[in-house]
């Protein structure tokens, strides 16, 4: 469903360290864009104008297994100042980071589908559990290699009027928990996620520009974020 996210970044000199040398993610310039992957996210020098109270809480990256997981815990742990955290969610494993403007970037791994723990009315259970970093270090393979736009997370002063937004636009509500509202079409634990809680901001201007998504739409959402279809 999330096909790429466009980020406003400060830098695109800073955005390739950050992407590169520090996470171990290919990249590329496509004119005046840096593409991570097969660009399923682009960063570009600009400003993002977020209503206030709303800004990007994180970008999920999804690696192909444990092993490429493992490259990137190996390759961040050398880099200490930009980690932000480590989490077993249940339904995936975590690895959180910032960047140079203080943008969060996600990069997880699903756990095998049928080991999702389900609610009893067949909706996806998520938590926050400490992540097994040993084993992941123990698995951990040469290179991250592809990564899919997996999910993105955003702060808001109203999840109400998101969760309405993107209901109409055929998103389904997976999973709340402590306030926030986790979203996705399909059976995927999820594609979006809304909160209000105090977190940590990007710099001014810095965040999310446009979310590509695999259907027919071109809009803003509550969040002053372009939404664009079957690009």
């Amino acid at each position: 469903m999330l096909r790429s996210a466009v980020l406003a970044v400060s830098s695109i000199r800073d955005a390739a360290e950050f992407y590169g040398r520090i996470l171990g993610l290919e990249t590329k310039m496509v004119g005046d864009v840096l593409c991570v992957g097969d660009c399923v996210l682009r960063l570009v020098e600009g400003e993002a104008r977020h209503p206030e109270g709303s800004y990007v809480y994180h970008v999920a990256l999804r690696l192909r297994d444990r092993r490429a997981l493992g490259a990137v815990l190996k390759r961040v742990l050398e880099f200490e100042e930009v980690v932000d955290g480590f989490a077993d969610h249940l339904v995936s494993e975590s690895i959180y980071v910032r960047d140079f403007d203080g943008i969060g970037v996600e990069l997880y791994v699903d756990k095998p589908k049928e080991a999702w723990p389900r609610m009893p009315d067949g909706g996806v259970a998520m938590d926050t559990l400490p992540l097994d970093v040993k084993s992941l270090l123990r698995e951990a393979g040469g290179a991250p290699g592809e990564v899919e736009l997996g999910h993105i997370h955003m702060r808001t002063i109203d999840v109400e009027k998101a969760e309405k937004f993107y209901g109409a636009i055929g998103f389904k509500t997976t999973y709340r928990w402590r306030g926030a509202v986790f979203m996705a079409c399909g059976d995927y634990h999820h594609h979006l996620a809304f909160n209000s809680w105090p977190l940590p901001q990007p710099r001014r201007g810095r965040g999310l520009l446009e979310i590509h998504l695999g259907m027919e739409i071109c809009a803003v959402d509550p969040l002053g974020v372009k939404i664009v279809g079957r690009l």
